[in-house]
């Protein structure tokens, strides 16, 4: 016999409980996408829903007929078709069995926990199946603080389930039951109603109830009798009043928040349960899966997770590394010389004003200097021009200037003074700076030369 690994449902959503909202930070874990797939006669019914904070969604639905006259890969390819058309391409199915395939027994087992509910199942299992000796795969799911469901299949069966699947493209989350995946889903964003009838009628007329009372944890059975006679005999299992009104299953599941229904409540109770392992942390229940652990797929991006919180660390740690510490270290360094540069500027104020006072101190000195020097070489000018202008030559005024001499007078003739100056090593470029005027016998005149030497100079 193969089991699987157990899985449990609150123990807060008894069935005695009643009809109320999950707590808010409860429901606001919600979040996953499920793949439902319903194996009917013929045809697999198919939805995907998006399960949010708000409730379910359902994304879109559909029929692969005649699956079991097709090869797998014909019908696989319209699977993934449909998965592509919805964008959903990672999703892993899960998959639910025909109820006449698995066997539903509701056992009691107070005061277990569930770390030791498979191995004090284990040890009746034999005693829950009319198979004999034939190998069987099976799982369960806590209904209650004290009772658990097991569903039971022939292990050749699930096999069989897995590698059809398996053969058209379709991995595979889980392989459950009705039972299962119905108190799974009435459960993730409610706790279901203090008791509940409900049923399912397929195609061949066979009827499927579902139900839940204070006497009986869960109730399921199929029955290929008229459904007014299924109904009076769940009613009578589950103790409840003969009055005890029944719904459709598609009436008691969580609406879709979009207001559409798909035509199989079979495949959308498999999509809302599926919608609910992705995010293990987070799910209301869990639901019995007869697919052995190690051969489950998922969609779960949780292991993603952790990597990529590492990866994002590790990038915000390479920024920080290389982009935002050099910022932050230019940026105090920048801080470290505007605080040097003011506290040295009062000294570099101090010795920019005491250049300044050196070089006007300079300036002075070279000034006072030139005065030192300017005695002498103005009595070098004045004897020159006694020379070069002896009598009758008279002059009115001697303007002497660092760089030029500037004469006033008169002579008989003014125009040779020219070519005198400039023959002395003293004087260059002498002109008239104004016109000579005649005055009698004599030519008054204004000449302006250029000490040698001195060119440069600025007249005072």
């Amino acid at each position: 016999m193969s089991a699987t690994s157990f899985e449990t449902a609150p123990t807060a959503a008894a069935s005695t409980a009643p009809a109320s909202a999950l707590p808010a930070w409860r429901r606001a874990t919600l979040f996953g996408t499920g793949f439902g797939i319903a194996i009917g006669d013929r045809n697999l019914d198919v939805a995907i829903v998006r399960a949010r904070p708000s409730g379910a969604t359902l994304v879109a639905a559909t029929t692969i007929a005649d699956f079991r006259g097709r090869p797998a890969a014909q019908w696989g390819a319209e699977l993934a078709k449909f998965l592509s058309a919805a964008d959903e391409n990672r999703l892993a199915a899960t998959v639910l069995l025909p109820r006449d395939e698995v066997v539903v027994r509701t056992i009691a087992l107070p005061g277990v926990a569930d770390k030791d509910a498979t191995a004090a199942i284990e040890l009746q299992i034999d005693s829950l199946h009319p198979w004999g000796d034939v190998d069987v795969a099976w799982g369960w799911s806590r209904a209650g603080s004290a009772d658990i469901v097991v569903g039971l299949a022939r292990k050749e069966v699930v096999d069989s389930c897995e590698t059809l699947f398996a053969e058209a493209g379709v991995p595979l989350a889980a392989i459950t039951f009705s039972t299962a995946a119905i108190h799974a889903a009435l459960r993730i964003w409610s706790a279901p109603p203090a008791s509940l009838l409900c049923f399912q009628t397929d195609a061949r007329g066979r009827t499927e109830i579902y139900g839940e009372s204070a006497a009986r944890a869960v109730f399921s059975a199929e029955f290929p009798i008229e459904i007014e006679r299924a109904l009076a005999l769940a009613r009578a299992e589950l103790r409840v009043p003969p009055d005890t009104p029944a719904h459709a299953l598609s009436e008691v599941l969580p609406k879709s928040t979009g207001g559409q229904m798909p035509p199989s409540a079979q495949a959308y109770v498999a999509a809302i349960a599926g919608s609910i392992i992705p995010r293990p942390s987070a799910r209301a229940s869990k639901f019995a899966n007869l697919l052995p652990a190690e051969r489950r797929a998922a969609h779960n991006r949780l292991p993603y997770l952790i990597p990529g919180v590492l990866a994002v660390l590790l990038a915000l740690a390479l920024v920080t590394v290389f982009a935002i510490l050099p910022a932050i270290e230019q940026r105090r360094y920048r801080a470290d010389l505007d605080r040097a540069e003011r506290q040295l500027e009062p000294s570099v104020l101090r010795a920019q004003s005491l250049e300044k006072r050196i070089a006007e101190d300079r300036r002075r000195v070279a000034a006072l200097d030139d005065l030192r020097r300017r005695p002498q070489a103005d009595l070098d000018v004045l004897n020159e021009l006694t020379r070069l202008l002896p009598p009758p030559i008279w002059t009115n005024s001697v303007e002497i200037y660092p760089d030029s001499v500037v004469v006033s007078g008169e002579a008989d003739q003014a125009a040779p003074l020219l070519k005198a100056l400039d023959s002395s090593p003293l004087f260059e470029k002498s002109e008239f700076s104004l016109s000579v005027t005649r005055n009698g016998q004599s030519e008054r005149f204004r000449i302006k030369t250029m000490r040698r030497g001195r060119a440069g100079r600025t007249t005072p």
